[in-house]
């Protein structure tokens, strides 16, 4: 098989949303388990992934792959839905404490992604009894009433600064999204990630996703929002877009698990194939899977 220019790209590319097996429970498909995805990664010669989870904290997961597959970064998360106490700055210093690389915030627990009827319609599907909302049955937000930051969301954003880990946005809705941004840069918060902001269950105005960049936060693409089976966004949005805000300025990602998907990392590859094919060079993918989820992941150099 020919060497590509998408392949040398993936050598020393980080995922930074690399969804891990299983998701909701045992019955769904999967593609590669853990020690699977770390191979695979290794194989390829990638520098690692962040393992997300709907669920729970992925540290212990992570910890374990490292010391067992020397040479591939394996990260761990939390994403801060209900079932882990939502908008918890306990949570969130637990889990970074414990060697945790990003917090999201809510996915299928947030208001927007019920209202919007997106990953929390799966989760609904796979369980017979509702995740708890605490203290927000219509899902969580980090805005109060007054449409300011919520104090806990505050403490979280501080908890990152302080162990200079990122914090993502989840599945908030786009205007959350960037008045979370504003609060981080005046908080002092180094690293931001504006999560997958142009599928549906965000929809980010340019002008959105420019404030965020502008800011110095970066924009993160996903290519299962581009999958046909999935979302079925066009690709040359996402190519689009990239050179609308700077690709220094954003970071490609996979956010993707189950059968019907190659591995990780050969999703990887052909959004960076994807990306080459629609104009973007070389040097603008390399920001993107490489220096952007770096910084990120506190591995420059």
């Amino acid at each position: 098989m020919p060497r590509t220019l998408a392949d040398e790209l993936l050598e020393g590319a980080i995922d930074f949303h690399a969804h891990i097996y299983p998701q909701l429970t045992l019955e769904e498909s999967g593609r590669v388990l853990d020690h699977e995805w770390a191979e695979v990664a290794r194989a390829h010669g990638m520098r690692g992934f962040v393992m997300k989870s709907h669920l729970w904290p992925t540290v212990a997961q992570a910890r374990v792959l490292r010391e067992v597959y020397p040479g591939v970064a394996a990260m761990g998360s939390i994403v801060l839905n209900s079932n882990v106490g939502g908008l918890s700055p306990f949570a969130a210093e637990s889990a970074v404490r414990l060697g945790a690389k990003v917090i999201w915030m809510p996915t299928y627990t947030s208001a927007n992604d019920i209202k919007v009827k997106a990953f929390s319609r799966r989760v609904a599907g796979a369980y017979k009894n509702k995740p708890p909302q605490p203290g927000a049955a219509e899902g969580l937000t980090v805005l109060g009433k007054d449409g300011k930051v919520l104090p806990e969301a505050d403490a979280i954003l501080e908890i990152a600064r302080d162990a200079d880990v990122a914090v993502a946005t989840g599945h908030l809705s786009a205007e959350e999204g960037v008045a979370l941004a504003r609060r981080a840069k005046e908080a002092g918060l180094r690293k931001f990630v504006y999560t997958h902001p142009i599928i549906h269950i965000v929809d980010a105005s340019d002008a959105q996703m420019r404030e965020v960049a502008d800011l110095g936060y970066v924009v993160e693409f996903t290519w299962i929002s581009a999958f046909p089976m999935w979302q079925g966004l066009d690709p040359k949005k996402v190519a689009a877009t990239a050179k609308l805000l700077g690709a220094e300025r954003c970071i490609m990602t996979t956010d993707a698990q189950g059968d019907v998907n190659p591995t990780p990392p050969e999703m990887l590859r052909m959004f960076i194939a994807s990306m080459l094919l629609l104009g973007l060079s070389a040097e603008e993918v390399r920001w993107m899977v490489q220096r952007n989820p770096a910084r990120l992941a506190g591995l420059e150099g």
